[in-house]
């Protein structure tokens, strides 16, 4: 059923039929009186203009016709139109458009607006991701369908701006090998909390991790080198690197050769830095750990986003991705945290009851191991608060 209409809208359109009627009265007045007595037509615009007929060409319109001819054309961006379509590599997401590479070339292009938005997503587009372009408006080349990813890093992250926005998850890079994790042993300071969520999230994502603790040349605490050995106990590969000294470059180039891997960490661990030794001439921009009141200790973010880079190994690439300062996990039921955490899952076995969570319930043999096992406390802590996060 119709809705009625406001007194305001009834108002609008009277009057929109009384002008009606008011210009055809006038047409028609006019039709009605002599040629001499008929108002003069327009002066001719510009579309008007016949080139051939110079009558309607002032001396000003001349001079501005040739203004404009003489005048710089502006450059036409880099068009795809390859047929059939090409496929391409996800190097950059940049705020409205992409860089994708393929043959040697790097062209811009971009998704189009109704594939823009996924729900659950962040974004539907990730560095790395292989892609199919076709020509697209403005010179932009158009990004007309996203491969299968053969693998990916996710995080859960939310709208800062909403508040009690729902999470969604946002891939740091998609076909990747393994992924380095970057740490550094003070400014800013080790946080063995944060490298459990990143080994999590590779874990639950089908992901091989490695540890590289950057910056030894500030030296290694007893506690940080017993954290290193924990982790090496687990099968992690643990790398000890400084970008200033030169220490483990090499053992770094075997574990990254012949691999796409995504350097990640906390911001000012030094990954630009580590990349900028590790292939000379790169110069990715680094920055220093800020050392004001509000964020002593706390890493600058000097990249802005993810970037890969191929570097001068045969077939290898690294991500060099901005740091962060909180790695949230989801996807995944409480009930199989612990899988990710072999040393917790180990013990498990153990405990009173098949369906522990190791968190409250009796005899459970992880609550009691970690009492006597610093490592194992610290990763225990770690699984309680990444329990919580997903809703236990």
């Amino acid at each position: 059923m119709s809705e009625k209409l406001t007194n305001r809208q009834v108002r609008s359109i009277k009057k929109m039929l009384a002008n009606k009627g008011r210009r055809q009265q006038l047409k028609e007045l006019k039709s009605s009186r002599p040629p001499e007595q008929r108002p003069k037509s327009r002066t001719p615009r510009r579309n008007d203009w016949d080139e051939d007929d110079e009558d309607y060409f002032t001396s000003e319109k001349i001079r501005r016709a040739e203004k404009i001819k003489a005048g710089p054309r502006p450059q036409a961006a880099e068009v795809i139109e390859r047929e059939p379509e090409v496929t391409g590599t996800v190097i950059e997401i940049r705020s409205g458009d992409s860089l994708v590479m393929f043959g040697g070339r790097t062209v811009r292009a971009m998704l189009p607006a109704g594939a823009r938005s996924v729900q659950g997503m962040r974004s539907p587009l990730a560095v790395g991701d292989l892609v199919e372009l076709g020509p697209g408006p403005s010179g932009i080349a158009s990004i007309t369908r996203v491969a299968t990813r053969q693998s990916a890093l996710s995080r859960a992250v939310s709208d800062s701006s909403r508040q009690g926005s729902k999470m969604r998850a946002h891939v740091l890079a998609a076909n990747v090998d393994q992924i380095v994790i970057v740490c550094s042993p003070k400014e800013p300071p080790f946080r063995p909390g944060l490298i459990d969520r990143y080994l999590v999230a590779a874990s639950r994502d089908g992901l091989p991790a490695a540890v590289c603790l950057n910056k030894t040349d500030l030296g290694i605490s007893d506690e940080v080198e017993a954290a290193l050995e924990g982790y090496a106990a687990l099968d992690i590969a643990v790398l000890r690197t400084s970008a200033e000294t030169g220490d483990g470059l090499e053992r770094a180039r075997e574990q990254i050769a012949g691999k796409v891997s995504l350097f990640t960490g906390h911001s000012g661990v030094g990954k630009s830095s580590l990349l900028n030794v590790l292939e000379p001439g790169l110069a990715l921009r680094v920055g220093d750990v800020t050392q004001a009141t509000a964020g002593q200790g706390k890493g600058t973010h000097t990249t802005s986003s993810a970037r890969l880079i191929p570097l001068s190994l045969p077939e290898t690439f690294v991500v060099d991705s901005p740091g962060i300062r909180t790695f949230t996990v989801r996807g995944m039921a409480p009930r199989d945290l612990a899988s990710h955490f072999p040393d917790i899952d180990t013990l498990a076995a153990n405990c009173a009851y098949s369906d522990c969570l190791h968190s409250a319930e009796p005899d459970c043999a992880v609550r009691a191991a970690q009492h006597i096992d610093p490592f194992l406390r610290g990763r225990y802590k770690s699984y309680r608060l990444m329990l919580t996060e997903l809703g236990r």
